[in-house]
This record gives C-alpha cells, sequence and structure tokens, in this order.
C-alpha cells in the first residue's frame, strides 16, 4: 500500500526527531515510503544549516513546521513529489544509502528548483528565528522591549575585536 504525501506530512513532527537521532546511517524500523520521505526532508533541514550544538527538538520543529506549510499548498505538495523523486530514486528509501557526499552532490543537483528554494528560506527563518539558536549563537534577542540597543548592550561587541 503507497503511503500518500499528505499522510507522510502528519508523521513528519514524530519522524524527523527518530532521523535526526539516526543522521549518520539509514534508519532501521524497516519503515515504509512515508518513513523515508520524512527521514529524507528532516536531513536535508539539518544539511542546510549543520549545529550540532542545537537539540534535535529545534530540527524537529523546524521539520515539522515546514510540513505543516507543505500540506497546505497542493502546489508545495506536487514539488515536494518532484523534489522526492528527484533526490532519492525511486523508492525513495534510495537516500539512506547514500553517502554524505552523495546526498551533497543530490541536493547540488536540485538547489535552483523551487521546492529547494522553499525548504532553504523557510529553513533559515525557522532556524534563526528560535531562541536556542540564539542561545547557541550569543545573541540575547531582541532590545526593544528594554528600550533598544543604546541601552542595553550598544557596544558589547567582543567578538569583534577577535
Amino acid at each position: 500500500m503507497h503511503t500518500t504525501r499528505r499522510e507522510f506530512i502528519r508523521l513528519t513532527a514524530s519522524l524527523a526527531l527518530l532521523s535526526l537521532g539516526a543522521r549518520g546511517g539509514a534508519d532501521e524500523t524497516g519503515a515504509g515510503p512515508a518513513d523515508d520521505d520524512a527521514n529524507m526532508l528532516a536531513d536535508i533541514v539539518y544539511q542546510l544549516f549543520p549545529h550540532p550544538g542545537l537539540g534535535q527538538d529545534v530540527y524537529t520543529q523546524v521539520t515539522a513546521r515546514l510540513g505543516e506549510k507543505i500540506e497546505q499548498s497542493s502546489a508545495l505538495t506536487t514539488l515536494l513529489d518532484e523534489a522526492m523523486q528527484a533526490l532519492a530514486g525511486e523508492p525513495p528509501e534510495g537516500w539512506a544509502t547514500l553517502s554524505a557526499s552523495q546526498q551533497t552532490a543530490a541536493l547540488e543537483r536540485i538547489q535552483h528548483t523551487p521546492f529547494f528554494q522553499f525548504v532553504l528560506n523557510e529553513t533559515l527563518a525557522l532556524i534563526y528565528r528560535h531562541p536556542r539558536t540564539w542561545e547557541l549563537l550569543g545573541y540575547e534577542g531582541s532590545s526593544l522591549e528594554f528600550g533598544g540597543y543604546i541601552n542595553r548592550g550598544f557596544n558589547d561587541i567582543d567578538w569583534l575585536e577577535r
């Protein structure tokens, strides 16, 4: 039985955590196509912005949000189908058998597609708006509610002097 892309989107949040736990290799669960697609999307999100110090839960949240946005658009669902086919071939579990360099090469082949651009831009926004990422990078967040940067850390950028 073939799992639809809609079912895949619903499973993305729970499966992303599993995928990120086994980033370096294939999933041993013997899961169906939806699992493979979810794992692939989670891997792509991590490969675009790999921060080993950032918790898996952040990547899980980002992947889930991407899934929600894709589910809301039939055009994005179609683009997802095309991208997954281009990346992994038929059947989709081929992605997990690729080495890291082969996965990177596959992503480079589709980097100019609308789907890749969507995932890149959404991941960029979601990852770097997350407070955990701010903490990892040393960004203190908005200063507007504290009177602006003049009154809160205007001249404390010691990392610039290094």
